[in-house]
């Protein structure tokens, strides 16, 4: 007799256990409603920021266009911008980076070549810094002996930096626009 009391006892407990924990048993208080809502909302602004706060700071995928970049970038190619790196230290000779074109304000694609306080002097398509020819490993066209005029030399401006496109004849670089500020400068691209 006293195995059948708790087999109901142990019965009526789990069906007052279902009956408390149904969703069906006790409606969602109005409050309740509105605070799941302010949660959902909540979570998407955050999500947004977050997203806004990554893309502008810390890293931004970007598509190359045109050919100024070629043979070592080709239109359509595409790379993330790395804006966190110089956040803790300066662009390094070399270095393809992603910058607003001066006079038109859309993004490009340069290599470094002129550091801040340099001179750079260009006989034809050939960078030379401070009296020394710029070795160019990046560049597929075999080093020849120029016999072309020499160029205009440029100081470049402390925090500026002077940029050539790789594709020297179809770019548009600091030959034109001079040397670009550090602050115009948006990241770095890894290969």
């Amino acid at each position: 007799m006293a195995g059948t009391v708790e087999a109901m006892t142990m019965k009526s407990l789990l069906s007052s256990i279902w009956r408390t924990h149904s969703p069906s048993s006790q409606p969602c208080p109005p409050a309740a409603g509105r605070r799941q809502l302010f949660k959902f909302l909540l979570l998407i602004v955050l999500s947004f920021a977050s997203y806004l706060f990554f893309s502008h700071v810390v890293v931004t995928a970007v598509e190359v266009k045109g050919t100024s970049m070629s043979p070592t970038l080709t239109a359509g190619d595409r790379f993330l911008l790395n804006r966190f790196a110089y956040l803790h230290r300066e662009p390094q000779r070399g270095e393809l980076v992603v910058l607003k074109d001066p006079e038109t304000g859309e993004l490009i694609v340069k290599r470094i070549v002129g550091l801040p306080c340099e001179t750079v002097l260009m006989q034809n398509e050939t960078p030379y810094i401070n009296g020394q020819r710029l070795p160019e490993p990046y560049l597929r066209k075999s080093p020849r002996a120029d016999r072309s005029p020499w160029g205009k030399a440029t100081v470049v401006p402390r925090g500026h930096y002077f940029v050539l496109g790789d594709n020297r004849s179809r770019s548009v670089d600091s030959r034109e626009f001079g040397a670009i500020t550090r602050e115009s400068i948006l990241g770095v691209i890894t290969l």
